[in-house]
Parts: C-alpha cells; structure tokens; sequence
C-alpha cells in the first residue's frame, strides 16, 4: 500500500508549530500574555481619554520572538511622545531577574459624531444650519481637528470647495467679518442686570466672537469689548 507523500514544507511547518507551542511552555513568556496586556491598557487608556466607542486592533508578534518567561508581573506603558488614535505602539516590559522590553504595534480608532457638511459646498458658502449635520466618523483620521457642535459653525464661511459629507476642520473655515474698522457700532455693557446701549467707533476689524478695541463717542475713551453675532460689541463695565 502506497501512502500519499507529504510535501516537505508541511513538515517544517508542522515541527515550526511543534517547537513553538513547546517552547512557549518551556519558560519563554507566552505571545498571547503580551498581546492581550498590550490591549488591555489601550482599552483602559483610551476609556478614560475618550469614552467608549473604541475599536483596538493588536498586531502579531514575530513568531520567532522568544523572551524569558518574567517572573514578576509584566508592565504596560505609553512611550514617550506616542500617539494615542491610528497607528501607535504600546510598550511592554519585564522587570524581572532577566528584564527585557518590546513595543507591540497597535491600531486605535475611536468613533464620536462630528459636523459634516450636507452637500457639496463651494469656497466662500456663508455656512447655515441646513449645510450641517453629525455623523459618526474615526476621529483617528481627522488629525486636523473637528467639530462637535453644529451651531457655532453657523455664520462662518469656507476657505475651499468641500464634497458632501466631509468633516469640517478648523483650518476649513473662518469667520465672517461683522464689523469693520472706521465703522460706527453699538457698544453693550451689562453690570449687576443692567444693560446699557452707546454709541461707538470701531478701531479695527473683527468677527463673531473676537475682542476688538471700540472708541465710546460719548466719553472718547478707548475700551475692548467681544464682538456679538449681531454685530454689536459686548463691553465690560459700564464702558466709560
């Protein structure tokens, strides 16, 4: 009787898995011990820095890698400068009699719902609230930034053309100049639930939401105040 001959890579691989699983039980520390410490303080990590909808992915070690079985508990650590979204690495260490250390490749995504655009837009689109909207998107790919609420985009305007459904970063917008410089103005002061409306003389440009100095007409004194969405400016004080 005739017996189907084996190839001789299926052999080696079959003594490669043999040799392996012995050797891991013959005081080398186990892959899977490393493994799931380098996911376990990821998860941990990124809970406390970003809630919960987190998605890890762990990288294979090189089966070739024997380290000393540690006879102390094993240590997880973030180096120096790493990141903590996309691609990063989580250190592990032994500090044991034969101490050693490794860097374990890991892939982090985190979810959470941003301001995306609702249709194609072109440079210079004074944003509405019909423009915006959230959507779930992998924070790990928006290292640019983002936003988070819809409202305070409203009023601003685009630097570029955007598509649909694209998540809008700081450096895609810019706010809309509500008050030039040489313009006359309504300067608000409010003190103790009191408000009070004068009359004021813009010294520089500015947007919603920026400081600016004004000139009060009526005691010519030069003050600072927050420029309002409704083009007024909102002073400290009584303004005087």
């Amino acid at each position: 009787m005739r017996y189907p001959l084996i190839p001789i890579s299926v052999l080696l691989s079959a003594l490669w898995i043999q040799t392996t699983s012995a050797a891991e039980n013959s005081g080398f520390q186990s892959h899977d011990s490393i493994v799931s410490l380098a996911r376990a303080f990821m998860e941990d990590y990124t809970r406390d820095m970003n809630g919960e909808d987190v998605e890890i992915q762990v990288g294979r070690l090189d089966p070739r890698l024997r380290l000393h079985d540690c006879d102390q508990k094993l240590e997880a650590f973030l180096p120096n400068g790493g990141r903590t979204t996309g691609n990063t690495t989580v250190g592990i260490r032994c500090p044991g009699t034969k101490s050693w250390s490794l860097y374990v490749p890991v892939t982090v995504n985190i979810f959470k719902k941003v301001v995306i655009t609702t249709e194609a837009l072109p440079r210079n689109t004074l944003l509405t609230p019909a423009h915006l909207k959230l959507a779930r998107r992998n924070l790990a790919k928006l290292p640019q930034g983002y936003y988070v609420n819809a409202e305070r985009l409203v009023g601003m305007r685009l630097k570029r053309n955007l598509g649909a459904g694209i998540a809008l970063t700081p450096g895609m917008i810019k706010a809309q100049t509500l008050i030039k410089r040489g313009q006359n103005v309504v300067l608000i002061s409010q003190a103790r639930g009191i408000s009070v409306h004068m009359q004021g003389k813009a010294m520089a440009s500015g947007a919603r939401g920026e400081l600016i100095r004004v000139k009060n007409m009526s005691s010519k004194r030069i003050v600072e105040g927050t420029v309002t969405a409704n083009g007024e400016v909102l002073v400290g004080g009584y303004g005087k």
